[in-house]
């Protein structure tokens, strides 16, 4: 079971896939390509429960919504428009302290009409479903 959210206005996507106890994989690709293997020991279900939030929110809000894994190698912080546009800032970055170190920070424009529907694919993902 994979889930994804696609921008509206460009190519990027977002999409998790390979969810095992303790780990799943991010995708991007579009402007850039990247993926990275995330950890949630310690928080199995964070992510879904941060899509449940977002799900939640009954109006567009003010400043920004995050979640981040353990290792901080994978952040998804979540702005709304007043007209209810949703931007998912990704930032992954691997190989920390390394030469080959790497970070890539994309965004992904969704409507606020989405938001249910993400919550119900995490949901979904996570087995909770």
């Amino acid at each position: 079971m994979n889930f994804s959210i696609d921008s509206v206005d460009s190519k990027n996507s977002i999409r998790f896939s390979q969810q095992e106890p303790e780990y799943f994989t991010v995708h991007l690709t579009g402007s850039v390509q990247a993926s990275c293997r995330v950890c949630t020991y310690t928080d199995e279900f964070g992510l879904m429960n941060f899509f449940q939030k977002l799900a939640k929110t009954n109006k567009p809000w003010n400043g920004v919504l995050h979640w981040k894994s353990l290792d901080e190698k994978f952040q998804i912080l979540t702005t709304c428009s007043s007209l209810g546009h949703v931007i998912f800032e990704v930032r992954m970055h691997g190989l920390a302290g390394y030469p080959e170190e790497w970070n890539v920070k994309v965004g992904i424009t969704s409507d606020f009409g989405q938001l249910s529907s993400y919550s119900t694919s995490a949901e979904r993902f996570f087995g909770v479903k």
